[in-house]
């Protein structure tokens, strides 16, 4: 739709599945299109509209809750649970707590996050403990929405000129509709994304602000840094790098110090919540308790398996050995194949594994992997299947949760932990799609027309300084 740059991709000719579903809307685009010629409308400004239309179902799909309250397990059988409101009630934002003093009544989140959060309820008008919940919820959705349109944004600059419209996996994603209003998580993928477009244009110190800024509201962007980390070792190109990770460690330390002299309790609280405890809501730790819970298939019975639950110590264990796994997938990914992978593949790979492994994987995580999947991987059906798994399983985790006040209503344990499954297959779905095109280059749409890597910026086209070969 946007003919302005000379050689855009249009989905309804190169996505086989848009190009399917496009008669519906009169056909692919292109045969009667000419650049220049779509005036005001751009593919970014379509893109922003698409997602406030995106954004506004979350909006709808959260409406029982924001009408009636957040009450259990009311949210749960209705689906429109949020930590928003939750976290406003249970660490007291309300009455101006700041959200890292107090006596032991800390945010359980990191900094960066936690201050968005009170900040958001500095400016709750007054009124009933009803009504201030739901003005915290409509002002983190403006919040929400404005991180969303700028992720958008992003997203599109980071395909590159010809490819704008990638932008419209992260747009049009059902992830977003169900599970943007779940947390201010977006927060930390917004900034997160700003720091590899930064990375893209070639200004590492911003890149490394960006993404120390990022950390600090989601840890998970150390991830990436640690992938450019390994991009620069096979390109050679170290400099650049190393004044990113400088900044970035700068950032984090300038932004966590004010907060460590107040109350180092306060802002390793959370840090400290995910060290001892075991293993959460969407992790596959917990298919041991889950899966094998009553009312189970009489041959497990018979074979005499038994529930059990791995204590926290052993959680942390394997979260800590999935990094490990993580990090080693990384290395090898990007030093053996004949070409270098792209930015946005090995940042997708390696944090799905750490994902995967992880001691949680509430709803709202999938949300950090949405806008690098959508730049490893521009095609609209496996992201699709992506989406599917986790729209069944967010309904399905809600009714689970439900089952602890109301059993004979919610789902059981071993129907919960095939979900969960399922869930993990759709992700595991995409990833081996990704690592096929790090395999198989030729197979990658991205580079189809000669393209290096939109989001390589210092290491975009350097020839290879080092190279593992393997046998």
């Amino acid at each position: 739709m946007d003919g302005r740059a000379a050689g855009t991709v249009s989905p309804s000719r190169e996505d086989p599945l848009v190009a399917r579903l496009s008669p519906v809307v009169g056909g692919p685009a292109g045969t009667r299109m000419r650049a220049g010629r779509h005036g005001w409308w751009t593919a970014v400004r379509v893109l922003l509209v698409v997602a406030v239309v995106t954004l506004s179902l979350g909006v709808v799909e959260k409406q029982h809750c924001r009408a009636e309250g957040w009450s259990t397990p009311d949210q749960f059988f209705h689906a429109c649970y949020s930590d928003l409101p939750v976290v406003y009630d249970s660490a007291d934002l309300g009455a101006g707590a700041s959200p890292y003093t107090g006596d032991g009544g800390y945010l359980n989140q990191p900094v960066l996050t936690g201050v968005a959060l009170w900040a958001v309820a500095e400016v709750v008008p007054e009124g009933s403990a009803v009504d201030r919940a739901r003005w915290y919820f409509d002002i983190s959705t403006v919040v929400v929405g404005i991180l969303l349109l700028t992720l958008v944004a992003l997203t599109a600059a980071s395909a590159g000129r010809r490819r704008p419209w990638d932008a419209a996996l992260v747009a049009a994603s059902p992830l977003v509709a169900l599970s943007a209003l779940v947390s201010l998580d977006l927060l930390g993928v917004t900034l997160a994304a700003a720091g590899l477009l930064a990375w893209a244009r070639s200004r590492p110190v911003v890149a490394g602000v960006l993404l120390g800024l990022a950390t600090t509201a989601r840890t998970y962007p150390l991830l990436l840094v640690f992938v450019l980390a390994v991009l620069a070792a096979r390109t050679g190109r170290w400099s650049q790098w190393t004044r990113t990770a400088g900044a970035a460690v700068c950032t984090v330390v300038a932004v966590l110090l004010p907060w460590v002299v107040v109350s180092w309790a306060g802002i390793s609280a959370s840090y400290r919540a995910w060290a001892a405890g075991g293993a959460g809501y969407g992790s596959l730790w917990l298919l041991p308790q889950t899966l094998l819970a009553e009312p189970r298939p009489r041959w497990l019975t018979r074979l005499g398996v038994q529930p059990f639950t791995l204590s926290p110590g052993t959680v942390t264990t394997l979260a800590v050995l999935g990094v490990v796994l993580a990090l080693a997938v990384g290395m090898l990914l990007a030093l053996v194949p004949e070409r270098r992978p792209r930015v946005a593949q090995l940042a997708f790979v390696v944090l799905a594994v750490v994902v995967l492994t992880g001691k949680a994987w509430p709803v709202q995580a999938s949300l950090w992997l949405l806008p690098l999947a959508a730049l490893a991987r521009p095609r609209w059906r496996d992201l699709l299947v992506w989406a599917g798994t986790e729209a069944v399983y967010f309904v399905m985790v809600w009714l689970y949760i439900a089952a602890g006040s109301t059993a004979d209503r919610g789902l059981t344990g071993p129907w919960f932990g095939l979900f969960l499954l399922v869930r993990a297959a759709g992700l595991l779905w995409v990833v081996g799609c990704v690592v096929r095109d790090i395999l198989h280059p030729d197979r990658d749409v991205v580079r189809a027309d000669g393209t290096d890597d939109p989001l390589g910026g210092p290491v975009a086209g350097a020839p290879d300084a080092l190279v593992v070969r393997l046998g």
